[in-house]
């Protein structure tokens, strides 16, 4: 510094503080070789839990790894910090640009309830020597939790029909009859097969299909097979169909019990509908 370069050269510290307009006691603390005290890192452990989110779940923006972090850590955290963090460290995600379009109407219909509306569809998945899979997949509109599932090597009615059965077991053990239950799918051949027609109308649901070349109308199925991917599929090469099948299993029971969902206030499915419970209770 000037002051230290000056008191070398042998000029006083009362001159040098007059020349430079300088506190003298603050041009004598100057002189003192004082160890430099490391400041703690305030943000450490936010920050390596930041971390630990993003490598876990690398398409997650700042506002669901807040919602993350304050589920783990139990407290409070500032969405500002976390999303400085994360620019600091480069863990942001790109923002996709979108082109405005004339969109055709998506479909949708008001859901005021569990029980009310499911979506079916099926996706594909790479299984590695075994080659594709097919997942089928049922969803309830309203409280977001996959309620029925079938993974195969074949695509037929019958896996279709595996995974509403499981899906219709689970929420009404009692019967689907006088329900108002309504199930939407797109035009796949399974989803339009005369079988598959036959079982919704012997159990009193109504069967909706979407508009040709509109996946909007069943935006909640496509949008969960679009989340299953990314933190998922894409991120592991399976070697055969049974790891697909374990990781698919695996990643359901996540999705339902811990998965923080933005629609539902950024609880779990099964949280949320234990809230709901709560509250018709109360």
């Amino acid at each position: 510094m000037l002051v230290q370069t000056l008191h070398k050269d042998g000029y006083k510290i009362a001159l040098i503080a007059k020349t430079l307009d300088l506190n003298r006691t603050y041009c004598y603390s100057l002189l003192l070789d004082k160890p430099q005290k490391e400041r703690p890192d305030k943000d450490a452990e936010v920050k390596q839990a930041i971390i630990r989110i993003c490598i876990q779940f690398p398409t997650y923006g700042y506002r669901r790894v807040t919602a993350v972090l304050r589920n783990r850590l139990r407290r409070s955290i500032n969405r500002k910090k976390v999303q400085r963090i994360m620019q600091e460290e480069g863990l942001t995600v790109p923002v996709k640009e979108r082109v405005a379009k004339r969109t055709k109407e998506s479909g949708r219909i008001p859901v005021t309830r569990s029980n009310e509306h499911l979506q079916v569809d099926m996706t594909k998945v790479w299984c590695g020597a075994d080659g594709w899979g097919y997942l089928f997949a049922v969803i309830d509109a309203f409280d977001r939790e996959i309620i029925g599932w079938a993974f195969s090597q074949r695509c037929t009615t019958d896996i279709l029909l595996e995974a509403v059965d499981m899906a219709l077991n689970y929420r009404f053990p009692h019967g689907t009859r006088d329900q108002n239950l309504t199930i939407r799918s797109d035009n796949g051949c399974q989803m339009t097969s005369k079988r598959f027609v036959k079982v919704l109308r012997d159990c009193g649901i109504t069967h909706e299909r979407t508009g040709y070349n509109n996946p909007d109308a069943n935006a909640f199925i496509e949008r969960w097979f679009r989340t299953l991917k990314e933190e998922a599929v894409w991120l592991t090469e399976y070697r055969d169909f049974d790891e697909a099948r374990q990781d698919i299993e695996r990643y359901i029971q996540f999705y339902n019990t811990e998965r923080l969902h933005s629609a539902l206030g950024y609880c779990s499915p099964a949280e949320y509908r234990a809230y709901l419970a709560q509250q018709t209770a109360a």
